[in-house]
């Protein structure tokens, strides 16, 4: 019985986290993709060309069904797509120029047509939603269409995850095999767009390209390799999801999109700064070590490289011969099989 209330009282949490959730894994997951084949500001371009097709949709249809909405986007960030690749093959315009003009023009045009839109009353009041993203206003229905997108967004990049791995890191050897890169990079740009499209509702036209990139970021500084980023990056996307949700959640008008991106943002902030490997705190340490041991080590290192060269002994460097770097011989000091591993090592920073 108080299970049942607890449903019934916070249902409409429950199908907004849902939605986030499976939403954050499957944009997070596609993203690892995009990144690696660095195209991730496409995502950025398209979900900000979606804003004049949804605008559209309504006016046209006078309606706010979700499905007409979506299509709606749909169809504009498609057309942005075709846009892309007609500039790319026949004008000298760089790429990365390219993307910035679709996504100003494009995002131009739906703040033009949302004003126009605006004068049909309060019927287009919702359609402000898509710039930031409401998933407080998200039905069951919503939710089903995101679900069944994102998970087979998920099933297609794991059927796909070894043809996909050779077009990003070995595209001629991918091609000779017989595969077409024409019809992988479409097949992965179209599970964009689409991805994207049902992201706007939760995170919005603006923030949506945060959903795609931030859990790559974040997941690239704890591993190389492609299958581990894939899934910190789920794993990232999807708490994301359901937290921006919960906190969003606990405050009337607060916008979910913004409240999801900040909560990625903190975990790309944790993982630049503390993973293992890539950490700036290791990173900063491990630099702060070796220029201590190079300074340590200086008369080690200049004898190794100037073996005929003499040098005293003295308190400083003493510690030198008492540690089995140095051997003194007479009046010549010589470096030992342990002090030539120690210098080589320090030379080759692994130490």
């Amino acid at each position: 019985m108080i299970l049942t209330n607890w449903f019934s009282e916070n249902y409409t949490l429950i199908i907004v986290s849902i939605g986030a959730l499976l939403l954050g894994l499957s944009s997070a997951v596609l993203g690892v993709l995009n990144v690696q084949r660095k195209q991730a500001l496409v995502g950025d371009a398209l979900s900000h060309a979606t804003l004049p097709g949804v605008v559209l949709a309504f006016l046209f249809t006078n309606s706010r069904n979700m499905v007409t909405l979506l299509i709606g986007a749909a169809i504009s960030a498609f057309l942005a797509m075709f846009l892309l690749e007609l500039i790319k093959k026949y004008s000298k315009t760089k790429y990365d120029a390219s993307l910035a003009l679709i996504l100003s023009s494009f995002f131009g045009l739906g703040q033009v047509l949302l004003q126009l839109a605006q004068e049909r009353g309060n019927r287009a009041a919702g359609l402000k939603n898509f710039i930031f993203g409401q998933a407080a206003t998200m039905i069951r229905s919503d939710v089903v269409i995101i679900g069944v997108i994102a998970i087979i967004v998920i099933i297609l990049v794991a059927v796909f995850w070894k043809e996909f791995k050779l077009f990003i890191f070995n595209n001629e050897f991918y091609q000779s095999l017989g595969f077409s890169s024409r019809i992988t990079s479409g097949l992965l740009t179209f599970m964009t767009v689409i991805v994207v499209v049902i992201g706007i509702r939760t995170v919005g036209v603006i923030l949506m390209s945060a959903l795609l990139i931030a859990p790559s970021v974040a997941s690239r500084q704890w591993s190389n390799k492609l299958s581990i980023n894939a899934l910190l990056a789920g794993i990232f996307g999807m708490i994301s999801g359901l937290l921006g949700s919960i906190i969003s959640s606990q405050k009337t008008n607060l916008p979910t999109g913004p409240v999801i991106v900040v909560v990625l943002s903190v975990f790309v902030i944790i993982s630049l700064l503390f993973a293992p490997k890539r950490g700036i705190i290791r990173k900063t340490y491990i630099d702060y070590k070796y220029k201590k041991d190079i300074h340590k080590y200086h008369d080690l290192i200049h004898i190794y490289n100037e073996p005929k060269s003499k040098i005293k002994l003295s308190n400083s460097n003493s510690f030198l011969v008492d540690e089995g770097y140095l051997v003194v011989n007479k009046d010549e000091i010589k470096l030992t099989e342990k002090g030539i591993i120690h210098v080589e090592k320090l030379l080759g920073g692994e130490e």
